[in-house]
């Protein structure tokens, strides 16, 4: 009498690791397939799927020899065995009135490799609200532009809140409003797909850009990516009210490899870029728009390395964004003086870096220069004030400090002197690996 009860709602879930029980310690499934798998099995195998009415599979799920599957345009088998498991489960669970699927994760897509058709699942989701797509690197490495977002995303309009894509590369064929409920998106990241003004002038008509004619985001709270463009402003410029806002630096060299290279187009003169097209050319338009239009509200900001940042700069940031939590920019070091008489105006500032500089390594030498416990004294000492009472972590360059609360010590620059100072510890960067503004600096999507 139970068992149709029980079977009524059936979770499964995967974990791209092998777990241990609490218990005895031994790890999940010992001795058999892990939970997820021999669930699916007794969905397959026993008469159960029958009393299913709701089936849900979350988690994550790592694929084996998935590279080597890749290189050689192969699916690896426990890919196609999965799949092929979880099509029977469904087809058997034949009282199945909801298959529920919020969350979405699809990771090394490559129309070549993979023939798979998601524009069918994307469409029959009517639950889904978080959607990440990751294209394979190969893409980018072959110049092989073999995708079009109309084929994808043009057999239904998505309510998302969060959207993230990676590794996009496709012919420029604009990014239609009409995908999705432009009311619904909170969170958007873009890593490595549309163009940016650095980008090199060969993939000019390949890198689609972000088109902001007909954008209207009303509930938009944070953007992430890693190109800066004439679009990011205008996205930034027509939209209000972003809490988080992060603008990733270079973490790798831009230009294709030669060996591969396609076809130039009229622009590919293998010239460099006009200097009004690099990114540092657009520092103030950003500046401009991300003060003026979400000043008010933001909380999150990592701005490029590359763009050193004036004592002008700083002040606009500092007067238009009194609620800024966590930050992180480019200042040399004859900004510092400065930098201290205008941070005690960010009381709510809890993380603080000040990043090294990409084109040469002058700043990051000066910290390592001075990195002899000098620097823990003088954070201590400028940090003292009730205005820096919520600051707990800041970075010169690469190096990374925790400050803790304030103490009756001696004065490093005045012995036998004691004064009131905040005590701070040197500590790698395990220990803020967690934290935004470090978290979020980097070509992964979360």
């Amino acid at each position: 009498m139970t068992l149709p009860q029980l079977y009524t709602n059936v979770t499964l879930r995967s974990y791209d690791h092998i777990r241990n029980s609490p218990g005895d310690g031994r790890p999940e499934g010992c001795g058999m397939g892990s939970p997820f798998a021999m669930g699916l099995n007794g969905l397959v195998l026993r008469n159960n799927a029958g009393y299913v009415k709701k089936l849900r599979l979350v988690g994550e799920y790592k694929e084996h020899d998935l590279e080597e599957s890749s290189k050689n345009g192969r699916v690896p088998d426990s890919g196609m065995m999965l799949n092929t498991l979880v099509r029977v489960a469904v087809e058997r669970s034949v009282s199945v009135t909801e298959f529920c699927l919020v969350s979405l994760k699809i990771i090394d897509i490559d129309p070549l490799c993979y023939g798979d058709d998601i524009s069918l699942l994307l469409a029959e989701s009517e639950h889904l609200r978080e959607l990440k797509l990751i294209w394979s690197p190969r893409m980018h490495e072959a110049r092989e532009p073999s995708v079009k977002l109309g084929s994808i995303f043009g057999r239904r309009r998505l309510t998302l809140a969060k959207f993230a894509i990676k590794n996009l590369y496709h012919h420029s064929d604009g990014w239609c409003p009409e995908y999705y409920d432009q009311s619904a998106v909170e969170e958007v990241t873009v890593i490595n797909s549309w163009g940016g003004h650095d980008d090199h002038p060969e993939s000019a008509f390949i890198h689609s850009r972000l088109r902001c004619i007909d954008i209207s985001l009303p509930r938009l709270k944070l953007v992430r990516g890693d190109k800066v463009s004439k679009e990011l402003v205008e996205l930034l410029a027509k939209t209000n009210g972003l809490e988080k806002l992060y603008i990733i630096g270079p973490k790798k060299p831009k230009r294709p490899n030669s060996d591969n290279a396609f076809p130039r187009s009229p622009v590919s003169n293998g010239s460099t870029p006009p200097s009004e097209l690099r990114s540092d050319s657009l520092k103030e338009e950003h500046l401009e728009a991300i003060t003026r239009n979400h000043g008010a509200t933001l909380r999150h900001l990592l701005l490029p390395p590359q763009w050193r940042l004036t004592s002008d700069n700083i002040a606009l940031i500092v007067r238009n964004c009194p609620n800024l939590e966590q930050i992180a920019f480019g200042a040399d070091f004859d900004r510092f003086p400065n930098l201290r008489l205008l941070m005690p105006f960010l009381p709510k500032l809890f993380a603080m870096r000040l990043l090294d500089n990409p084109d040469n390594s002058d700043f990051r030498d000066k910290m390592h220069e001075l990195d002899d416990g000098r620097h823990e004294a003088k954070i201590g000492g400028a940090t003292s004030a009730c205005e820096w009472s919520k600051l707990r972590w800041m970075e010169l360059a690469d190096l990374v400090f925790e400050v803790g609360r304030v103490e009756l010590m001696e004065d490093s620059d005045n012995p036998g002197k004691m004064s009131y100072r905040r005590k701070v510890w040197k500590r790698d960067r395990e220990a803020v690996k967690d934290i935004e503004i470090w978290k979020m600096d980097s070509l992964d999507v979360f």
